[in-house]
């Protein structure tokens, strides 16, 4: 559940950068952040249930 909700406040934030025209690599770089985060809760997900 945590990571849910981090990755609904990375998306927030991700929103907020491109909406107010903030520097292309900041925005890049959160982009690259809440792409790594996604794959990496995934990932956890599938071991955790292949471990079951």
């Amino acid at each position: 559940m945590v990571r849910l909700i981090a990755i609904a406040l990375l998306i927030a934030l991700a929103f907020l950068l491109i909406r107010y025209r903030t520097n292309e690599k900041l925005q890049k770089g959160v982009v690259i952040v809440i792409l790594a985060t996604f794959v990496t809760y995934t990932a956890f997900l599938m071991i955790s249930e292949l471990i079951r």
